[in-house]
């Protein structure tokens, strides 16, 4: 695994494209940012970008304080070391790929046009710093050293955008928004709240707006929904509804800025799921009180669902994954996915308008049901572990 990385020109033009802003930060940062998260310990930045937007960005982000190393006062050692055009973007994933891969090797998707992102070996490494610390382009002499060489070819099926003006900092910017969803991303999350969550993104961003900010502010539009369903009127439980998609745009967009800028923490990752817990513990509690003061029935209901609901959070805490790898595993995790609420929701909601008598029986589904997903849960996920142990522990 190649450990450092480098930042170069190819022409005396990409100076000024490297300062284009994506995402709220100049390209230079972004490739920056992704050779770190492909893995580089270290990455080399050319002199030519002190006092830029470059500098500024490195100086606000803890981390990547740590992995930058600006070539004027410290050299990289004179080891293998990934060659990044400061004004390229490609997935971390397929970066990731290519520093696994044995000097010398380049990217496929980079070769064409002067800009390659390279592999290069200790000896091409040393006889190119003095080069790289001062910002001269390099792409001629890269583009020779790889003829001469039998380089590997990393093929990738990510995206590659090099960066050349604005046109193209649109398309870079756009597929770090596309990639920004999680792998628990239900249909609903990607039809509905990622489409809604990018715009608020990318307005955080601009207005510098941190995401713990945004979780907070998912609290307070998720209480406010609750405040709705415990108010209990047909139009005030539709209108209730409205406003939890907000909250549940906010609480995708919390996510997506603090992984454009790097301030993933482990205060957001427990204040994320603190807001959701409490959202959704307090909406199970509302609606509990509404039917209790409409129907004669359901307030303890209530509470038992909302118990229910934070059982189930510490249960996905602990077992992030359920491991789903049969029709009861994947049925578990389809359960205990957000849609599952927006179905809950719109029952009640339903419910509501036209049968409130059906809202205590409906209260009885809720508390059950959300007692018995962490149950369910719980007891898939040892039996799976168990039975993945004895079958390590089993003779060959």
């Amino acid at each position: 695994m190649i450990r450092q990385a480098a930042l170069y020109l190819a022409t005396a033009d990409d100076r000024h494209t490297a300062l284009l802003p994506v995402a709220g930060q100049p390209v230079a940062f972004r490739a920056l940012v992704h050779a770190a998260r492909a893995g580089a310990g270290a990455v080399g930045v050319p002199a030519v970008f002190r006092g830029t937007a470059v500098e500024t960005a490195i100086q606000a982000s803890a981390r990547i304080r740590t992995v930058a190393v600006w070539l004027d006062r410290e050299r990289l050692a004179d080891t293998a070391t990934a060659l990044v055009p400061a004004n390229a973007l490609t997935a971390p994933a397929t970066l990731a790929t290519l520093l696994a891969t044995p000097p010398p090797a380049t990217l496929a998707a980079s070769a064409d046009g002067g800009a390659a992102i390279v592999v290069a070996d200790a000896r091409l490494t040393a006889a190119l710093a003095p080069a790289l610390a001062a910002g001269t382009p390099l792409g001629d002499e890269i583009g020779r050293a790889l003829k001469s060489r039998e380089a590997a070819v990393v093929a990738g099926n990510a995206w590659h955008v090099h960066v050349r003006d604005a046109p193209s900092a649109r398309r870079a910017e756009d597929h770090l928004f596309a990639g920004l969803g999680s792998a628990i991303d239900t249909r609903l999350d990607r039809a509905l709240h990622r489409r809604l969550s990018r715009p608020v993104t990318r307005a955080a961003i601009a207005l510098g707006i941190t995401p713990n900010q945004l979780s907070v502010a998912s609290l307070l539009v998720g209480l406010a929904a609750a405040w709705c369903f415990w108010l209990g009127t047909p139009v005030a439980t539709m209108a209730g509804l409205l406003v939890y998609v907000v909250a549940v745009v906010l609480d995708h967009a919390d996510g997506e800025v603090a992984r454009l800028t790097l301030a993933e923490s482990r205060l957001g990752e427990w204040l994320d799921i603190l807001v959701d817990t409490l959202v959704h513990a307090t909406m199970v509690i509302a609606m509990g009180l509404t039917a209790e003061r409409t129907a004669g029935g359901g307030a303890l209901l209530g509470v038992v669902g909302a118990l229910g609901v934070v059982a189930s959070a510490a249960v996905a805490k602990v077992w992030p994954t359920t491991g789903a790898v049969d029709n009861v595993g994947a049925t578990l995790e389809n359960l205990g996915s957000r849609d599952g609420f927006y179905a809950m929701l719109l029952l009640f909601i339903a419910a509501r308008a036209a049968a409130p008598g059906a809202l205590p029986p409906l209260m009885i589904v809720v508390a059950l049901g959300s007692q018995a997903y962490w149950l369910a849960r719980a007891g898939y996920t040892l039996r799976a572990r168990t039975g993945r142990r004895k079958t390590a522990r089993s003779p060959k």
